[in-house]
């Protein structure tokens, strides 16, 4: 568990951002992010309705660590509003004193919080621009801070295809144990194509404190009129494969996702539900 703490926090402050908060993370999120989703990925992509949306989504990783988030919705007049809320747990984490000692071993909890608040727009009659103002704090033993940044997005729509172009995660330093970490910023450009009988994407994210690129491909399949299939692979370190499904009743959506990640250490399953009221 320790291992996994070290690999999501080092480098970065509050790397659970670049974990999934719903099943369109284990995919290519930031392309073909919907709905209430696209407030987590792509602001851009936001695209509420009339009445409210309410998302619920539980995300399970590694041993007990899971996270919560909630998205809200609404579209008033000609913009797109939205609220995501992310409560990211690393669950009890063993503090071992240095050999050779007589001291026992301890256990701390730590977790990670954002709140966003989302709003895009029509600048033309096939472009959109979204941004979230986000509030981030991460608590770790007996450390912690808070501070703010932004997500922003430009969007290209036509009736087949698509391109966005993103910034994640733009904002000011945590101070942590008298040490100051950036926030896991990145760059995206995303595209999907809509074949008829399946729609392609295609991410490319550079994750900008370290210089890193990622990489996610994915395929939507509509098996149905509600039902549609996906499945994708993915670059962060290593390649991982993701799969999922969502079930659209109109005013009811069961959304599941699930990928093998590449730490090693088991599967990500994540479950949503959305209402409309």
């Amino acid at each position: 568990m320790g291992i996994l703490i070290f690999l999501l926090i080092s480098s970065a402050g509050v790397n659970s951002l670049l974990m999934p908060a719903s099943p369109a993370g284990v995919i290519t999120g930031f392309s073909l992010s919907r709905g209430n989703e696209a407030i987590f990925y792509n602001p851009a992509n936001l695209d509420a309705t009339n009445d409210f949306q309410l998302a619920c989504y539980y995300n399970q990783f590694y041993v007990s660590t899971k996270s919560i988030s909630l998205a809200l919705s609404k579209k008033i007049n000609r913009l797109n509003f939205g609220l995501g809320i992310t409560n990211f747990d690393y669950g009890e984490i063993e503090l071992r004193p240095e050999y050779p000692s007589d001291d026992s071993v301890t256990a701390y909890t730590a977790n990670d919080f954002s709140l966003g608040i989302s709003g895009s727009a029509a600048i033309s009659s096939q472009g959109k621009i979204g941004v979230t103002l986000k509030y981030i704090s991460e608590n770790i033993y007996v450390y912690g801070d808070r501070t703010v940044a932004f997500d922003f997005a430009l969007a290209y729509h036509s009736s087949f295809s698509g391109v966005s172009f993103g910034a994640t995660n733009i904002g000011y330093k945590l101070t942590l144990n008298n040490e100051d970490v950036n926030l896991p910023a990145k760059l995206s450009l995303g595209g999907f194509i809509d074949l008829k009988k399946a729609i392609l994407s295609l991410d490319v994210h550079y994750l900008v404190n370290n210089g890193k690129f990622e990489f996610g491909q994915a395929w939507r399949f509509p098996v149905a009129q509600a039902i549609e299939l996906n499945a994708g692979i993915n670059y962060r370190e290593k390649f991982f494969p993701g799969f999922g499904f969502v079930a659209d009743a109109g005013r009811f959506a069961v959304e599941y996702g699930t990928a093998i990640y590449p730490y090693n250490l088991g599967m990500i399953n994540t479950l949503g539900i959305t209402l409309s009221f």
